[in-house]
């Protein structure tokens, strides 16, 4: 049971990451994007665009910032 009860704690883990509220973080990262030549006005549009879409915000999350920034690229371009 030892084992199993180990198993439980991670998957418990793993699902309290998944439902965690990622809005602070992907602010943060966002305003981190400023001095990749983004404007303001730009990243507000796009914070609010990917927090009312959670498996969007995963998914920025999860790219490096060289990735992050073509994301941003492709989506000024509409």
């Amino acid at each position: 049971m030892n084992g199993n009860s180990k198993d439980v704690e991670e998957i418990a883990h793993a699902l309290e990451q998944f439902i965690e509220d990622k809005t602070p973080h992907l602010y943060g990262e966002m305003i981190s994007m400023e001095e990749e030549e983004f404007d303001d006005d730009f990243l507000c549009s796009v914070f609010d665009y990917l927090a009312s879409r959670e498996s969007n915000v995963n998914a920025f999350l999860a790219k490096s910032t060289k990735y992050r920034k073509i994301w941003l690229q492709k989506f000024s371009q509409g």
